[in-house]
């Protein structure tokens, strides 16, 4: 090949991948900025792990970093093992040889980057191979891609959500063409990185069972799924802790403490709530798994034929699932959008309400975690000012009231689909 067919081969490529290319360059651009609580976790738990320390101890930046950004005592994460590796990975990779907090932020969005073009690539794949017309699938192919809330919450945010989302929705994808082992090594990847689809595994073995298969096949396929989604479970999240030799209790109070937390995109950021304490409310903390119990109970007859109806009835159980729990993170939502693209465009319903679930999550995002506090590696007063702005009167009071009117919004958007849909 000559050097003129290469270089045409390069540009004739970069043609058709524009937007792909235009949306790797502008997350790139995002390298300076983070949430800063999370953000300074990532940081602790990467040192922390990276120096023979466990995930889920308390860290002093101070020990590992020269930055006036990076400076007091952080938690370690609340997730199981895997994205703590890969922080370690990243501080001895990245920082270590640089010393700039900058090399390690970019470091930990190229994940999210690469999970961000793929969830947008698979979008639009699995639509047109589901019979959406071109058109249709290239609009959700450009909203995902460009999406302010998921670019906001992830990339921007330091999160890695999206991630999470996209391997529900290859599980999907495999347990529809009937590959139960692929199925359940990418829910179990999912959960391995957070619990967000734990509510989904009596999902498949549902869709298992309602498969026009012999029982012989139906066992098979259950059985294969199921020791795939135990076998990486083991391997991702109980083996770290015997190689490492990390106690099991700080992982055990991070699962636990998820039962006690209160406020995120819920009513009690308003409304307060003691769960920490034993009390006739402390049974909210188990309600999201009551209420999803509650749920396959309710739709156990629901038709389960084709990846519509997987999507569908997924959509209908994270709503349930993250609408009673009593803590809820605006990231966490984008394992509602772009799922809910799905149901939607199969069913030729267009984007009106998927739009107005991104919108909400958007509109809440913004009031409740200023763009301000995410420059705080580039301005080290950044938190400071930020508090100072969200406390102030009567900006404050304002941005309460309207934090809590999004709550009640999203109650009301979330189980009126519920309700048309289930």
């Amino acid at each position: 090949m000559s050097a003129a067919d290469f270089v045409h081969g390069v540009v004739s490529w970069l043609n058709r991948n524009r937007r792909y290319v235009l949306a790797m360059a502008l997350q790139l651009a995002l390298f300076p900025f983070g949430h800063w609580y999370d953000t300074r976790i990532f940081f602790g738990t990467g040192a922390g792990v990276a120096d023979g320390l466990s995930p889920y101890v308390r860290y002093d930046l101070i020990d590992y970093y020269n930055s006036p950004s990076l400076v007091g005592i952080v938690s370690g994460i609340g997730y199981p093992p895997p994205w703590a590796l890969f922080l370690a990975v990243t501080y001895y990779f990245a920082y270590l040889p640089t010393g700039s907090p900058f090399v390690m932020n970019l470091a930990i969005k190229l994940p999210i980057i690469a999970g961000n073009l793929a969830l947008a690539r698979f979008v639009t794949a699995k639509l047109q191979s589901e019979g959406c017309d071109s058109v249709t699938a290239s609009r959700a192919e450009l909203l995902v891609l460009f999406n302010p809330f998921l670019l906001y919450t992830s990339v921007f945010w330091n999160m890695f959500d999206t991630l999470v989302a996209l391997f529900v929705l290859v599980s999907l994808h495999f347990l529809d063409k009937d590959r139960p082992v692929a199925a359940g090594l990418a829910l179990g990847f999912s959960i391995a990185l957070k619990h967000l689809a734990l509510p989904l595994i009596p999902l498949a073995w549902l869709w298992i069972a309602r498969r026009p298969f012999p029982r012989e096949g139906r066992v098979h396929q259950f059985a294969t799924f199921t020791s795939a989604l135990l076998g990486i479970g083991i391997a991702l999240v109980i083996l770290p802790f015997y190689v490492f030799g990390w106690s099991v209790s700080g992982f055990s109070a991070a699962v636990s403490y998820q039962t006690m937390v209160s406020g995120g995109f819920t009513i009690y950021n308003t409304i307060p709530l003691d769960l920490g304490s034993p009390s006739v409310l402390s049974v909210l903390g188990y309600l999201p798994f009551i209420a999803v119990i509650g749920g396959y109970i309710v739709l156990r007859s629901r038709p389960l034929k084709d990846f519509r109806d997987l999507t569908e009835f997924a959509l209908i159980i994270l709503i349930v699932f993250m609408t009673t729990r009593t803590f809820l993170a605006e990231q966490n939502l984008a394992m509602i959008f772009p799922l809910i693209l799905f149901p939607e465009l199969l069913s030729n319903r267009g984007l009106r309400v998927a739009n107005r679930f991104w919108n909400l999550f958007l509109i809440y995002t913004l009031w409740n975690s200023i763009p301000i506090q995410f420059s705080f590696l580039i301005f080290p007063n950044a938190f400071d000012l930020t508090a100072a702005i969200t406390t102030s009167f009567p900006f404050g009071l304002i941005r309460q009231v309207f934090l809590f009117g999004c709550a009640i919004l999203w109650l009301l958007l979330g189980w009126n689909y519920i309700v048309r849909h289930a």
